[in-house]
């Protein structure tokens, strides 16, 4: 190979990953917006049981897409876990579903078993149908969602300060009645 073209290509891998996850987008392929009621839907949990936002009425939620290949879902799922879950987690008025793209119930089983400092709620969404409702690509995607269905924060991709936006972002709707 010549090594001139190593850099290209190099560079040519790095925006096909980083755009799978959703660190670089050229658009934006969100289908809500900051001010939009949070689409209704219902998952399923790794752990038995469903998740319904239509159960979540009057509290705060956080609702994260991810996936277990994705990297900088790996990187932003520790600091959701101790900068928003454990933070948060006890209060009634609060709820957080991790809800994993294109997997299933062995898939997020088995993370959930060799990845056990993730403790709060995950669920799968094998064939898109929830994801869809929000957007056609990119993850880490974060939502949260005020106690009236409202989408107060979202983002799509990871960066040094994205969860610390979350965290606020749950703070101050918690403090809104």
């Amino acid at each position: 190979m010549n090594p001139r073209r190593v850099p290209f290509l190099y560079l040519s891998v790095l925006f096909v990953a980083l755009s799978a996850c959703g660190l670089y987008a050229a658009d934006d392929d969100s289908r809500t917006k900051v001010g939009d009621k949070i689409p209704a839907f219902r998952v399923d949990q790794a752990s038995g049981g469903t998740f319904s936002l239509a159960d979540q009425s009057g509290k705060v939620v956080v609702v994260n897409f991810w996936a277990t290949w994705c990297e900088p879902c790996q990187v932003e799922m520790p600091e959701l876990e101790t900068q928003v879950w454990q933070k948060y987690k006890s209060s009634p008025d609060f709820a957080f579903i991790a809800i994993a793209r294109e997997q299933d119930r062995e898939t997020i089983r088995y993370f959930q078993k060799t990845h056990r400092k993730f403790t709060f709620p995950l669920a799968f969404d094998p064939n898109r149908s929830t994801y869809a409702l929000f957007a056609a690509s990119g993850i880490p995607r974060t939502y949260v969602v005020n106690r009236h269905g409202i989408i107060v924060y979202q983002n799509v991709g990871y960066g040094p300060n994205s969860v610390e936006a979350v965290e606020r972002a749950v703070q101050k709707a918690l403090a809104e009645k």
